[in-house]
């Protein structure tokens, strides 16, 4: 090869390497803009390329996020494939940027998962705009705290079935938590009564839930930070999660469509119920004058949205079945776990309600320690440990730090519902913590001010699943002793208690026996269970 052909390669060579360090100075140069000289947070050295992934992917993140927490500091910086991450570790940190800050903070980070799974619809996982201010309208406008009060009764008809369910069969105490909520919501929502908990749209909405319970926003799926992998099939090397979002996509769909084909039918035979979405339909006409609706069923579509998917994961505890349940999961764990807390938990019920009637809404200001013990639930084991992750709409400076436009930020809910500095021994349930003198302490943390989600994106269905956990754990204590489970020799078993390992969590194993506290007992469980069958 002549020297007159190597010239013009080198040439080309060099005009390549010159290009490529002014495209580098000139993002320098705007990173430096951007940021004006403050660093970004301080976070593990990531690998080449990847970034922080194999960090981000360890199991129950938020513990080994806690454990930075103790060298970083509680603002903590990740990448993935250069999407920056930032982790608020502290209830501080967490309040001031999600609540105070929530103008910019209140975006979600659309990822290829959602739509490839079926979540494109959900109120949780809408990016901020008029889309999401529709279907949280919708929601807020049947959930609000005035309009909560009027579904009691149907509240307080399936706590009597589950009694009556829990009674009858103990030993299926998941099936009944599950069932009691998901009917509440399915009575409310569509005006449809599932009798039993054999019904099969009990089984698709269970299905429809399962996807949102594994879907993780931040280095949860390869294909959010290589695009082009949902392109590919299934077989290529990266691409095994094609057959899994195929299955929650159909699951999706069957959770949006069977109820509202339940609704449809009763309606074609002039029995349609009362019920929020013939409320929502009788309105639609006005609603379509600002945001038309394609049809009757996408209005549908955004009631489910808003009340299974939506609502449930907008950071723990919404309308939803999926978090409350958890939540009465975790309580129950607790109850058998510490027996001295349940036993003053029976003597204050036994001293407000008595032995002739159940407990009812009215009785709440009169149960201090029993509103412990639910704020101590849900401090305990955090239904959802890391919330739903926020993003950055513009570049923000945080302290002395910044924090760049796009960034996903999640809180460590885990974290500072854990803070050894605020909750002593974190790892004890001790719902005493939450009293003084026998009355709420408002000198310490609430819970409530962390597990309902922040700022803008606040739960628009908190009020009613407050209502919902409240009616059923007062219930379920008045006239039940639950006590740690029993093998076939006879022999208490005994339970770690461990928090699963997904994005609306709970506890892996909430195995305990449950028996009616005396005749007394029985005798109200079966009067109302008569009752509600009227």
């Amino acid at each position: 090869m002549g020297l007159s052909t190597l010239m013009p390669v080198s040439s080309i060579a060099l005009a390549a390497c010159s290009l490529l360090l002014v495209l580098y100075v000139r993002s320098v140069a705007r990173w430096t803009a951007r940021a004006r000289g403050r660093p970004l947070p301080p976070g593990p050295r990531g690998l080449p390329f990847v970034g922080n992934v194999l960090d981000l992917r360890k199991g129950r993140p938020w513990v080994a996020f806690d454990q930075l927490r103790d060298r970083y500091g509680p603002i903590l910086y990740f990448e993935a494939f250069r999407q920056p991450i930032v982790v608020l570790g502290s209830p501080d940190t967490t309040l001031e940027f999600l609540d105070r800050r929530s103008a910019n903070t209140s975006d979600r980070k659309q990822t290829p998962s959602i739509s490839l799974t079926g979540h494109e619809w959900a109120l949780g996982f809408l990016p901020y705009g008029p889309a999401w201010r529709r279907q949280r309208r919708i929601l807020w406008q049947h959930f609000h705290p005035g309009a909560v009060e009027k579904y009691r009764p149907v509240q307080l008809s399936a706590v009597h079935t589950f009694l009556a369910n829990v009674a009858k069969d103990p030993d299926r105490l998941d099936d009944h938590i599950q069932y009691t909520f998901t009917y509440a919501i399915l009575k409310i929502a569509y005006g449809i009564d599932v009798k039993d908990e054999n019904d099969e749209l009990l089984a698709f909405i269970d299905a429809g839930l399962a996807g949102t319970r594994e879907l993780v926003v931040a280095a949860g799926f390869l294909v959010d930070f290589l695009p082009f992998l949902r392109h590919m099939p299934s077989f290529f090397p990266g691409c095994g999660f094609q057959n899994q979002f195929a299955k929650w996509r159909d699951d999706n769909k069957l959770l949006r469509d069977m109820p509202f084909k339940r609704f449809k039918d009763a309606a074609n035979h002039k029995e349609e119920p009362k019920c929020i979405l013939a409320e929502v339909l009788a309105t639609a006409d006005d609603d379509s004058k600002d945001s038309p609706y394609d049809d009757l069923e996408e209005v549908a579509n955004d009631v489910m949205s808003s009340i299974f998917e939506g609502a449930h994961t907008e950071i723990a505890f919404a309308a939803g079945s999926d978090t409350t349940a958890s939540v009465l999961k975790t309580f129950c764990l607790a109850m058998s776990l510490y027996p001295d807390v349940q036993k003053k938990a029976h003597a204050e019920l036994d001293d407000v309600v008595g032995h002739d009637r159940l407990p009812d809404f009215t009785d709440r200001e009169s149960l201090p320690y029993l509103n412990a013990i639910i704020k101590e639930s849900l401090r305990w084991m955090n239904v959802t440990p890391l919330g739903l992750a926020h993003c950055t709409t513009e570049d923000d400076e945080f302290g002395e730090y910044f924090i760049p436009a796009g960034s996903i930020v999640m809180a460590n809910i885990w974290a500072c519902m854990h803070d050894p500095e605020i909750y002593e021994d974190p790892d004890i349930f001790r719902p005493e913590r939450f009293i003084r003198d026998g009355k709420p302490d408002p000198n310490v943390r609430d819970p409530y001010d962390f597990v309902f989600g922040f700022g803008r994106r606040i739960c628009p269905g908190r009020y009613f699943g407050d209502a919902a956990l409240f009616i059923n754990v007062a219930a379920m204590l008045h006239v039940f002793d639950i006590t740690p489970p029993i093998d076939d020799n006879g022999k208490e078993i005994k339970i770690e208690p461990q928090m699963s390992d997904c994005v609306v969590s709970r506890p892996e194993d909430s195995r305990c026996s449950i028996k009616p506290r005396g005749l007394w007992a029985e005798k109200l469980i079966h009067s109302a269970d008569r009752e509600s069958e009227l």
